[in-house]
């Protein structure tokens, strides 16, 4: 290894020396700066703002930078003591705060102006029901729909010295001075300041001149206001607040040190153009049919369905007004779960079922359940019932209920009347009985029964029975007399026997009577006015329950019979080839005595009668003929009998209804021309 001489040392250093000397006292300076933290610290802070400024003003890549850094300064500085972190933002936050209610409120308010304007209209009707189906509220459905406004002009002017920054104006506005209004503008908002000593910062956000209104936002540095005409949504402050919070973001530098130089602020115009917003009331376009048609199938359900459930809420409101009617039934507690409910109450037992009362409605007995506890009402009805139960008092006693007081009157035997007495306390609702009416005998002295009569009496039914034999007028006068006598309801004497004097029927000799068991019984003859009188007679004697005239002979019908036989014996004879008989006027005669009986007779019986005249002719001749000269012979007979007095309607003709026979000899000749006689009583001959 070669060794460096002290000689050369010398000469190098004293080279470096004069090349790099003064380079190396600034080295030396600076690296005892970097070695002593105080004085590094000093040196940065005295160029660090200034460093910053010039930083600010080249662009936003320093505050970009320092972002996360003062991000978490302030995470970390809340974290240790939040209490100087809300004190260092109490300026600030408070204003901040009442203002973004304030606005918030304003907004709420005229958005429920616009609500209860359209809500009950048929428009808002519809806006309500496409809220529904688009799912906006329907206060920004009215909104939409309703607001109509145009921003005209935008001012941005500088806070500090109210001067005129930046305008924007509709191109068909004959605008003013905007420098003046701008200065109008500014000196109104101080004015409002100072009159009415408003501090920290707080301002005039809104002027109002019938639908032309001005709004205003402010920032730190700048001031933007905007002239609208109609009414504008709330949305668009926000646009406003946007935009200026832009304009102090951006152009923070230009408005710190403004003077009067407004060029640098031309950039502004495109920040401010989304504030000169418009809005109008656009014509919606016509739903389809098939979207109208859906809606309208939604609306039918949607009213089907509330229908059915407000007549089912009726319907179990019903039931449960008809049970609370109904006595015996107290409804303590009802609970629903959609179409079904749970009753819980009580009920008496003896109140009618419930489920009765569910047939009057339309709901399911399935949804319906029914809790009741059993217990006794004190409804007069359900006393009376349940003493009717209890009691089962006989058909003859009868119970009377005042208030708590039962009342016992009438007649029944002596064990019934024990039991009644026994049992009535039991009843609930009774708290005294009354039986000073009630009584287990009757007294029947007054009826006096003859010694041939035995009387019985049934308490509990109230029913007298009387057997034996009595004189007719005592059992007329005791059927009468009997059910007169308190405690009596019913009486038979259908086993009483009468000594009835049969010579009140005032009978001929010729008719023998008798009565047994109540059974009349005539034999013999009479008249059939006595037998007819007889027959009318017995319904005004109640010991004569029956009439047997089956050996009773008629005399009338016997005579009326006698005669009809004469009559039909006789005949009248006619020559041949003759309708007439002159030699036979003893034999008419005779024949109208017999006729003329017959009808007599027959009228007493109150029976029709009828006499037929049948003419006959031989077998000589035509047969036609013939048939006509039987009908001559038979009207020659009649003529007679009419013109001694028999009426026609007595009568009838009737002539030949077949050829005859040839005859053997003349008196069979003879006997066929003849006109005989029959006669009907009861019904007319069958022409």
């Amino acid at each position: 290894m070669n060794e460096t001489r002290p000689t050369e040392l010398s000469e190098f250093d004293e080279l470096r020396r004069l090349l790099v000397g003064p380079n190396i006292e600034k080295l030396e300076q600076l690296a005892e700066k970097l070695d002593s933290p105080e004085k590094l610290s000093h040196e940065i802070g005295g160029i660090l703002p200034q460093a910053m400024k010039i930083s600010a003003q080249q662009g936003d890549r320093l505050s970009e930078a320092m972002i996360p850094t003062v991000e978490e300064i302030v995470r970390l500085s809340i974290k240790r003591d939040i209490n100087k972190f809300a004190n260092a933002l109490f300026p600030v936050i408070g204003p901040a705060i009442r203002k973004s209610i304030s606005e918030t409120f304003r907004q709420m308010m005229q958005s429920l102006n616009q609500v209860l304007e359209y809500g009950l209209s048929w428009q808002g009707i519809k806006w309500r029901l496409e809220s529904i189906r688009t799912g906006i509220p329907f206060a920004q459905i009215v909104l939409l729909h309703s607001l109509q406004f145009r921003v005209e002009q935008a001012f941005l002017i500088h806070r500090n010295t109210g001067l005129l920054l930046s305008h924007l104006e509709l191109p068909e506005n004959q605008s003013q001075n905007a420098d003046m209004v701008s200065s109008m503008l500014s000196a109104i908002g101080d004015f409002v300041g100072d009159s009415f000593d408003v501090k920290n910062r707080q301002a005039l956000d809104s002027i109002q001149v019938g639908d032309f209104s001005i709004w205003i936002e402010q920032s730190p540095d700048a001031i933007l206001a905007v002239a609208i005409r109609g009414d504008a949504p709330a949305s668009l402050r926000a646009n406003l607040q946007q935009a200026l919070e832009d304009i102090q973001s951006q152009f923070e530098p230009e408005l710190n040190s403004f003077r009067s130089d407004t060029a640098p602020f031309e950039a502004c115009r495109d920040v401010l153009q989304p504030c000169m917003q418009s809005g109008y009331i656009t014509k919606q376009e016509g739903i389809p049919l098939k979207t109208k048609l859906i809606w309208l199938v939604i609306f039918i359900l949607l009213a089907y369905w509330a229908i059915s459930e407000l007549y089912l809420s009726m319907q179990q409101r019903d039931y449960i007004a008809l049970l609370e009617r109904e006595p015996g039934y107290v409804i303590t507690q009802v609970k629903y779960n959609g179409d079904s409910m749970t009753i819980r109450g009580l009920r008496d037992p003896l109140s009618r079922n419930p489920q009765n009362y569910i047939a009057l409605t339309t709901l399911n007995t399935d949804n319906i359940q029914l809790l009741f506890e059993p217990y006794h009402s004190l409804d007069r009805p359900f006393i009376e019932q349940r003493m009717q139960q209890i009691l089962q008092p006989p058909q003859y006693v009868k119970l009377e209920i005042k208030g708590s007081l039962l009342k016992i009157s009438g007649y029944a035997s002596p064990q019934q009347v024990t039991r009644l007495l026994t049992m009535a306390p039991l009843i609930s609702g009774i708290d005294q009985i009354d039986s000073s009416q009630l009584s287990d005998r009757i007294d029947l002295s007054e009826l006096n029964p003859p010694p041939g009569v035995k009387l019985a009496l049934d308490l509990d039914k109230g029913h007298l029975q009387a057997t034996g034999s009595a004189l007719q007028d005592w059992i007329e006068r005791t059927r009468a007399k009997a059910l007169s006598i308190e405690g009596i309801r019913s009486y038979d004497d259908s086993q009483l026997t009468s000594a009835f004097d049969l010579t009140l029927l005032n009978a001929p000799a010729s008719v023998t009577l008798s009565l047994q068991n109540g059974i009349l019984s005539a034999r013999g003859q009479a008249s059939d006015g006595w037998i007819k009188t007889l027959q009318s007679s017995i319904a005004s004697y109640t010991a004569i329950r029956q009439l047997d005239t089956t050996q009773l002979i008629n005399i009338d019908t016997e005579k009326l019979q006698q005669q009809i036989q004469l009559l039909e014996k006789e005949m009248v004879f006619f020559d041949a080839a003759a309708s007439y008989n002159y030699d036979a006027s003893d034999l008419f005669n005779h024949l109208a005595s017999l006729a003329k009986k017959i009808v007599l007779l027959a009228e007493q019986l109150e029976k029709p009668v009828e006499i037929m005249i049948q003419g006959h002719s031989d077998s000589m001749g035509n047969f036609q003929n013939n048939v006509f000269l039987s009908i001559e012979r038979a009207e020659y007979v009649a003529q007679h009998l009419v013109n001694s007095g028999i009426s026609p309607r007595h009568l009838q003709i009737k002539g030949l209804e077949a050829p005859v026979e040839k005859e053997k000899s003349l008196a069979e000749q003879r006997y066929n021309r003849r006109v005989s006689f029959s006669v009907s009583i009861g019904k007319p001959f069958q022409n």
